[in-house]
């Protein structure tokens, strides 16, 4: 008897969905070549082909345009199936973690939007650094996370690019300064060891003026302070000053923001990762902030 596996068919769908074995593989957590696995041996096991790999893209078969509407159903059966055993009952707390960067941005979607749609789950949220976080979610202690990636690395869900630009409150010049001071959160900070770097790669003089943990008080003390941080494009506050080459201040490199969830996750854990999948993607179709 022949049986469809629904992780293979998540695999399916994703690729479809995406238009690319390398964003499924992404979405999935898992590596390109795992998902191709998945998808020919889906295929052989049914002795159909499913997706057809041209220069325009990917695109379904007849089989396929047949099977991509019951893999749908199924998938959303299954979620039917295990809310009415009381699965999400078993299990109506999910801890979050996320840098406090995004306590104001998606932290709050998290609360406003898919705690009202789903109120049998009741989501904490738990601040902390990126390299806290991976470990809190390796040893158990959180359902999911949240995180910036250190530069070339794989591990998580790529959820997108974050471009770490320099800033100010309105009427601060800083950058006019000969030593340029700087607000920074402290050791532990993905970004921060990237900062320091650039201004001594440019030889340009600088030092700290206060460090917080929070963005809150970064905020606080660049208006106090006349200062100058580094933030990620989608946190900066709209009126804030936007500073690049203009200033002589130097590139920064992109970090990735991603999602870790481990594979046994549960299926409430599994609905809150779909949500911010969906909130990332319609977040990207807004134009972002870029260097003067």
């Amino acid at each position: 008897m022949r049986h469809l596996d629904n992780d293979t068919l998540a695999a399916f769908i994703a690729v479809y969905d995406h238009g690319s074995f390398t964003l499924a593989a992404e979405q999935l957590g898992k590596t390109q070549a795992a998902v191709s696995i998945m998808l020919s041996r889906l295929e052989k096991h049914l002795g159909q082909r499913l997706l057809e790999r041209s220069r325009q893209g990917i695109t379904l078969t007849p089989s396929g345009e047949k099977l991509i509407g019951y893999a749908r159903q199924m998938q959303a059966l299954e979620e039917e199936a295990l809310t009415a055993l009381g699965c999400f009952a078993a299990k109506s707390r999910i801890r979050i973690g996320m840098p406090d960067d995004y306590l104001g941005t998606i932290g709050a979607e998290l609360i406003e939007k898919f705690s009202q749609r789903n109120p049998q789950l009741q989501v904490e949220i738990v601040s902390d650094f990126s390299c806290k976080l991976e470990k809190l979610v390796n040893d158990g202690h959180l359902e999911m996370a949240i995180f910036t990636r250190q530069p070339g690395e794989q591990n998580g869900e790529f959820l997108r690019k974050e471009p770490q630009l320099w800033c100010t409150a309105p009427d601060c010049f800083p950058e006019q300064q000969i030593t340029l001071p700087l607000v920074l959160f402290p050791e532990g900070c993905r970004a921060r060891p990237q900062v320091i770097s650039a201004l001594d790669k440019a030889r340009l003089r600088w030092h700290i003026v206060c460090t917080s943990s929070h963005l809150a008080g970064v905020q606080t003390a660049i208006r106090i302070g006349k200062a100058l941080t580094v933030l990620p494009a989608s946190v900066i506050p709209d009126d804030w000053r936007i500073l690049g080459q203009n200033e002589q201040l130097p590139a920064l490199q992109s970090l990735d923001l991603a999602l870790l969830v481990p594979e046994d996750a549960h299926v409430g854990t599994r609905r809150l990762a779909q949500f911010i999948r969906e909130l990332v993607s319609a977040a990207e179709a807004l134009p972002m902030q870029t260097a003067l």
